[in-house]
């Protein structure tokens, strides 16, 4: 990749509608690259290089000096062509725009940059840890996750999808402190996944959305996040069509009471979810109004 393309990489929103990575964000990093435009903010790149070449994995990078995300980090100037290549062994690798160094002179000068610093072995053990650089997040079968219900977190695990069910516990979420609703995991915490081809997901999606819209009143984009987090038999082999499905609510008006679909309101408590009365509801939003 010339100096040029490298400075576009990643700058511009992808405009076509069938590209894979627009329809299935989350992929690993080694398809997501594959197109040369981005599709959120895990892929967007700036066009400015006034940011530092470090990636410390923080939310808090208010001064926006750092990487906002890995691909920011890799397409660097400064790091482009500098880390060994994991796709592949070495000159084997096919990856289109592979941002990872391939030959014994990119090696050589890897070591004239003063840049592995503390921070970057930070971003190399991490990427031992949880494979941060080919799949932002996964989770591993029969595994216990490190996380228990209480008041911002929820486990479920579905033989069939109940979206009535799940627009009741976001409707709970918004009503309280926001939170995560993760669908695939027992109510002991263990990691056991939904079956979903890509049409059931994007099925799910679009019922997801629709429901959503009738609200009372109405959920902005911004509230509601979906993640579709794919399964690992082991760190290694990953489960065809098997997920996770993390919902996180966020709370942006804490005076407004929502109602579901179904013109329900509730509210979380600890593990479990309450239906609201109507005395309790004229009590809750008194109780916001003058919060």
């Amino acid at each position: 990749m010339n100096k040029q393309s490298l400075q576009e990489f990643k700058v511009n929103f992808c405009q076509n509608t069938k590209c894979q990575v627009r329809q299935d964000h989350f992929m690993p990093l080694q398809q997501i690259i594959q197109c040369q435009y981005y599709h959120n903010n895990s892929d967007k790149r700036r066009n400015s290089n006034n940011y530092k070449p470090i990636y410390i994995c923080d939310q808090n990078n208010e001064g926006n000096d750092f990487c906002n995300n890995i691909i920011e980090y890799l397409y660097h100037p400064r790091i482009y062509g500098t880390l060994p290549c994991k796709f592949e062994k070495s000159q084997n690798c096919n990856v289109q725009h592979c941002p990872f160094k391939h030959d014994e002179n990119q090696i050589k000068q890897a070591f004239q940059y003063k840049i592995f610093t503390k921070l970057n072995q930070i971003l190399e053990s991490k990427s031992k840890e949880n494979d941060l650089l080919f799949n932002s997040k996964k989770y591993i079968q029969r595994i216990e996750i490190n996380q228990f219900e209480d008041l911002k977190h929820e486990f479920k695990q579905f033989k069939e999808i109940r979206m009535d069910l799940i627009m009741n516990y976001i409707c709970a979420f918004l009503n309280s402190q926001g939170g995560i609703l993760y669908i695939g995991i027992t109510d002991k915490g263990i990691i056991q996944g939904i079956k979903m081809t890509r049409k059931q997901k994007d099925d799910f999606q679009i019922e997801f959305d629709n429901n959503l819209r009738h609200f009372d009143p109405i959920v902005l984009p911004e509230q509601v996040e979906l993640m579709f987090v794919p399964i690992y038999k082991d760190e290694l082999i990953m489960i065809q069509d098997l997920f996770v499905i993390e919902i996180k609510i966020n709370v942006v008006d804490k005076k407004q009471l929502y109602f579901t679909n179904q013109n329900e309101a509730y509210i979380k408590r600890n593990a479990t979810i309450n239906q609201l009365k109507p005395k309790e509801i004229k009590d809750l939003v008194l109780l916001k109004l003058m919060s």
